[in-house]
């Protein structure tokens, strides 16, 4: 079997030749930029530029060479955009190793701290001397919401405003024509399963925009209102949802959804608020992935 067709027979609850292996074909299993040039040189392989494909949470593109030693059989829709050096510019982790970040996501130096800002200019991040990964400043809702606001609040939230490859490469009037060009070469050029990370992220985009503290609360004593939000984030949600498949469908193996509902010691919510706020909502777009509209 190639690495796709590994992946996908154990989705598809069939025993493949071998368990498929994972690194870096989502955020979640990627690798910290300051640990990856170590690696490759604990493994014997040489140096190479280090890019750093998630700013926020400062996670390294993983090279070819070293996703071949390990067998690895799943890589990320993104790895087919970003190739030009001129989307790239030269910046400095953390521990004082050198590396590349996304030009749209060029960190500012103030005072003790590095910092980005929204296209409006606000700061919307920072990461102080000593930290390894850059915070959440600015919450859109904290001081107060309005709901027809929500598509902006998108604009001004680290997670969502922050974006990865392809990032606003693929944004514009032609975005549609880059997204399908970028996503047919690169399916052409992998056997391996290709994620397309597309997020629909509700708990969690309720905690970005009100603050953790703040959605939480207003799940308990606000139910209304929430439920309002949460039905106006749906239709973004699904409205991005058809054209994202729409556009990369064809290329994609698996689509990737997202949001963080536990912590170490358990849920973040009991079931009965899940089931209350998010189930439907969760599988209405989990069937519009399968189903479509």
């Amino acid at each position: 079997m190639n690495s796709r067709e590994r992946v996908l027979t154990a989705l598809n609850h069939q025993e493949p030749d071998r368990i498929p292996i994972d690194l870096s074909g989502h955020r979640s299993s990627g690798i910290s930029a300051i640990l990856y040039p170590r690696l490759r040189a604990f493994l014997g392989l040489p140096p190479r530029p280090v890019r750093v494909y998630d700013p926020i949470q400062q996670l390294a593109i993983v090279d070819e060479d070293l996703l071949d030693l390990f067998g690895i059989d799943t890589i990320e829709l993104g790895r087919g955009f970003a190739l030009s050096s001129d989307h790239w510019i030269d910046w400095v982790l953390p521990d004082g190793s050198p590396c590349q970040m996304p030009v749209w996501a060029s960190p500012e130096r103030e005072q003790n701290r590095w910092i980005l800002r929204s296209d409006s200019g606000r700061i919307i991040a920072q990461m102080p001397d000593g930290a390894l990964f850059f915070e959440q400043t600015y919450y859109p809702f904290a001081e107060g919401d309005n709901l027809n606001e929500i598509q902006a609040a998108f604009n001004e939230c680290m997670w969502s405003a922050i974006a990865s490859p392809p990032g606003p490469l693929a944004s514009g009037p032609d975005g549609d024509k880059i997204l399908v060009e970028g996503a047919r070469n690169f399916r052409g050029g992998t056997d391996r399963a290709i994620l397309g990370l597309f997020g629909g992220n509700l708990l969690e985009l309720g905690q970005f925009f009100y603050g953790n503290d703040k959605f939480l609360m207003l799940l308990a004593l606000n139910p209304h209102h929430i439920h309002k939000f949460l039905d106006i984030l749906l239709e973004i949600h699904l409205k991005n949802l058809d054209n994202y498949l729409q556009v990369v469908g064809d290329y994609i193996d698996i689509i990737v959804f997202g949001d963080d509902l536990g912590m170490q010691t358990g849920p973040q919510i009991s079931p009965e608020m899940y089931r209350q706020f998010f189930k439907e909502r969760h599988s209405k777009m989990w069937l519009r992935a399968v189903l479509g509209s």
